[in-house]
């Protein structure tokens, strides 16, 4: 009897370290060829970003935590042969998304000399995935090998650019494998989430169309509610539509409002002080607001900026940019009017051009062309 009695204590106490509460999320697995002994699991949650380490023990993953709700987060690998050095700093490995859903264990096996790759189950949400990372992680760890062979020393400009043109390839690919995953899956709560982050890999219409094709119950989640707001906006917002009235204060305190400028064409250029590319197209702008500035175009730049320390780095950009028009900060009065969002800006540089009537005549992302050539049209040489 004593014997039973004590198996029974040891089936309940293994029962108890195996089993997983309502409010848990639990990773299991194994790494192999892995020199470190965590794994980073990388998150926001209430504002805050958190690194929490998933332990690495003789190549078995350990980790367990508390979530009152679902929370996406990034495995990050601590090897640095993950990581390319690249001056003073390094490039960074491709990190994998995963759901950490409450109630649910992930259990993730992987070689780490062919990182991202992996194999995992665990919860709904993560099971979907794992069909489209079993074509698309493959193609990461090529990426990024290409990406490794690109900064060995010693590689000319020409062997750089014939390996660019492969990841550009193989990204394409990777883009196509995630679009048909997309709308194969209407019912797939990681399609939707998917889909959130590739508003520009689509037309507006096509965009919007994908959306409206997932299942309702999916739609009504805050995430669904969330893009559908986005892609109304968006609507309101498309060449042909009135653009939205503004009233700010730019950098020397004086009220900007763009009714103001009714009868002028308006060039509003979204941009940020740590967007190279934003940066590359100021000495093109500079150029025509000179050009055009007493033909009746008016231009106005709205940058977003993060930290502390917003306001200085902006200013200071301003200056080394050489931007003598008028300045806004988004940031600044951004509960009472946030520019970026009413105007569905999702990818930096972004310029918006509108004529007298206040209509909306080009949106322009990451190219002037389009708007070198409407203006052009309107002033003349």
């Amino acid at each position: 009897m004593m014997k039973m009695v004590f198996l029974l204590g040891i089936v309940a106490l293994l029962t108890g370290c195996n089993s997983i509460q309502k409010d848990e999320f639990v990773i299991t697995g194994t790494i192999s060829s892995y020199p470190k002994e965590v794994l980073i699991c990388a998150y926001q949650t209430n504002g805050d970003f958190i690194l929490d380490t998933i332990r690495v023990e003789n190549g078995k993953l350990s980790y367990r935590k508390k979530l009152q709700e679902p929370v996406v987060a990034s495995l990050v690998s601590r090897d640095p042969h993950n990581i390319i050095p690249s001056g003073m700093g390094v490039v960074p490995g491709p990190s994998v998304t995963l759901f950490m859903e409450p109630g649910t264990k992930l259990e993730i096996n992987m070689d780490n000399a062919r990182w991202p790759e992996l194999q995992w189950k665990g919860g709904a949400w993560n099971n979907d995935l794992m069909k489209l990372y079993a074509k698309t992680l493959p193609l990461e760890y090529e990426m990024f090998e290409l990406l490794r062979k690109s900064y060995v020393s010693g590689v000319t400009e020409d062997e750089k650019v014939a390996l660019g043109e492969q990841r550009m390839a193989l990204a394409e690919k990777e883009k196509e494998e995630k679009i048909r995953f997309i709308k194969e899956n209407p019912s797939s709560y990681a399609a939707m989430y998917l889909l959130s982050g590739m508003r520009n890999d689509f037309t507006l219409k096509d965009y919007a169309a994908t959306f409206a094709a997932f299942d309702q119950a999916l739609r009504e989640m805050p995430l669904g509610k969330e893009m559908q707001g986005a892609i109304d906006i968006a609507l309101r917002t498309e060449v042909g539509a009135i653009a939205p009235d503004f009233e700010k204060v730019d950098k020397d305190g004086n009220t900007i409002r763009l009714s103001d400028y009714r009868g002028k064409y308006v060039l509003l250029d979204f941009w940020g002080s740590w967007c190279s590319p934003c940066r590359d197209s100021h000495p093109h702008l500079k150029e025509i607001e000179a050009k055009y500035r007493d033909k009746g175009l008016v231009v106005i730049n709205v940058a977003t900026e993060n930290g502390s320390k917003a306001r200085e780095i902006w200013l200071q950009a301003i200056e080394e940019d050489g931007m003598t028009w008028t300045q806004i900060l988004n940031n600044e009065g951004k509960n009472k009017c946030d520019v970026v969002k009413d105007y569905a800006i999702t990818a930096f540089p972004t310029k918006v051009l509108i004529d007298g009537d206040g209509k909306i005549v080009v949106r322009a992302v990451g190219e002037s062309e389009p708007i070198d050539a409407k203006l052009k049209e309107v002033f003349g040489e």
